[in-house]
């Protein structure tokens, strides 16, 4: 009796296996895309079971799958199919459609001529016009920093100096490790124009309004930058500025833009001494006797609040306390306005454009600022079929009675004046340098001439 049930047990065992390989199929088949190429790597996925496998070189696969299901074809550039599984239906033929949004991007190489991003054996990323105008900085190079990877933007004195683009890190010791820049097929150079002495000046590429640009390209690494020869060891950045093509008639673009700058951060100071030397502190006015014997370190009393004759008080004693943000408050909210035209008309044998862009900049350092006018203009005619002549020009002129200074002086260096500026001045109590008359004080009461008492 038991070996009748063991042999009825194995027998449906037996069974239940036998029932479930035969649930399993082999689906077989091809994949191509529209125009019939087969397509090598596509992802075939089973829906149910998530098990996968993917076309061989010649487009063609192979799956085991459940009797019923739906199979998921995917890959790279175009749209995802979804087939259900027919075990009678035989091999299977799919075709994919490109996608709207395939990875297919053209970007502009050396000499300007355009290539599709994949099939480059170098590294090269592109910059659209509208990445660098929507919130736009008076510098040109300013705007790439954080926008393009392996890139390193570092400037001197922020938005009205020159910048400095280092791509994949410094490769010389001596050498100039910036890019060379190409607009338009014309090189450019990006030197920083007296950077080390009292006044900083813009690089010529800040000249180039970001509203007239269509694109910039990065080729990253020599090799993208053979063709520019040793000038280019350190990459290249390609500009390549707007033109009428892209018109069908007489078109004109109004452009305004306006940008606040302040204060991100500064040094933490203490608050806890005044100016002066082993505690003491004593003001001396422009022209009294001891001028030279002045001490503007942070050596002298405690700013409790005690009572002591300083440079505005006319010799009375009054509190002596600490004001935290005097240097903070040294600076203003600055300003950039925008404001653009540019008009564009393009026909069978002729395109051209012409802008103009004029910008207005007020410094976070008081009295700072500068202004700029410009005027693009390209142009094309075909003369036949074979001949097109080009002409390209640009042409900025920018006015900056009072940079921000730089260097390593007192006389020019914002910042270094406060490294020995006094805890206990207030910086708005000196703002009012002029006397009744409008004129500047003489013998004006310097601050930094401490005498000892």
């Amino acid at each position: 009796m038991i070996k009748f049930f063991k042999s009825i047990a194995l027998f449906l065992l037996l069974f239940i296996v036998q029932r479930g390989f035969a649930q399993n199929i082999t689906i077989t088949g091809t994949v191509k895309s529209a125009d019939g190429e087969t397509l090598p790597g596509v992802s075939i996925l089973i829906k149910e079971t998530k098990k996968t496998t993917i076309s061989d070189a010649k487009g063609a696969f192979s799956i085991n799958t459940p009797e019923k299901g739906t199979l998921v074809f995917s890959y790279i550039g175009f749209k995802s199919q979804e087939i259900p599984i027919n075990k009678n239906a035989g091999p299977v033929s799919v075709i994919l459609q490109s996608s709207d949004n395939a990875l297919d991007e053209v970007v502009v190489t050396a000499l300007g001529i355009s290539r599709q991003k994949k099939s480059l054996g170098y590294a090269v990323q592109e910059l659209k016009g509208q990445d660098l105008s929507e919130a736009k900085e008076s510098n040109l190079v300013n705007a790439m920093a954080g926008k393009i990877a392996g890139v390193r933007v570092t400037n001197s004195q922020g938005s009205m100096g020159s910048s400095r683009v280092v791509i994949r890190g410094e490769t010389s010791i001596a050498g100039n490790n910036q890019p060379l820049f190409v607009v338009d097929g014309i090189p450019v150079d990006n030197s920083q124009l007296n950077a080390a002495g009292a006044r900083d000046y813009a690089n010529a590429i800040s000249d180039i309004n970001a509203e007239d640009i269509e694109s910039i390209s990065v080729l990253k690494g020599p090799n993208a930058a053979a063709l520019y020869g040793s000038r280019a060891a350190a990459g290249v950045i390609l500009i390549k500025t707007k033109t009428g093509k892209s018109k069908k008639g007489l078109g004109i673009e109004v452009n305004s833009n306006a940008v606040l700058e302040t204060l991100l951060t500064l040094p933490v100071y203490q608050n806890a001494f005044g100016q002066g030397s082993e505690g003491k502190f004593s003001y001396v006015d422009g022209a009294g006797k001891g001028l030279n014997d002045g001490v503007d370190e942070s050596w002298g009393p405690k700013m409790d609040g005690r009572l002591i004759p300083q440079f505005f008080s006319k010799g009375t004693a009054v509190p002596f306390v600490a004001h935290p943000d005097n240097v903070r408050d040294f600076f203003q909210t600055g300003y950039a306005l925008n404001n653009g035209i540019s008009v564009a008309d393009a026909g069978e044998k002729y395109d051209y454009r012409i802008s103009y862009n004029n910008l207005k900049q007020v410094g976070i350092v008081p009295n700072s600022g500068q202004g700029k006018n410009s005027f693009v203009l390209n142009t094309s005619l075909k003369i036949t079929p074979k001949l097109t002549l080009t002409a390209n020009a640009n042409y900025s002129k920018l006015s900056a009675d009072n940079l921000p200074g730089t260097g390593g002086s007192r006389s020019t260096s914002t910042m270094l004046q406060f490294t020995w500026f006094g805890r206990q001045v207030d910086i708005n109590q000196l703002k009012n340098y002029l006397d009744e008359n409008g004129k500047t004080f003489t013998g004006t009461i310097v601050i930094t001439a401490i005498h000892i008492g």
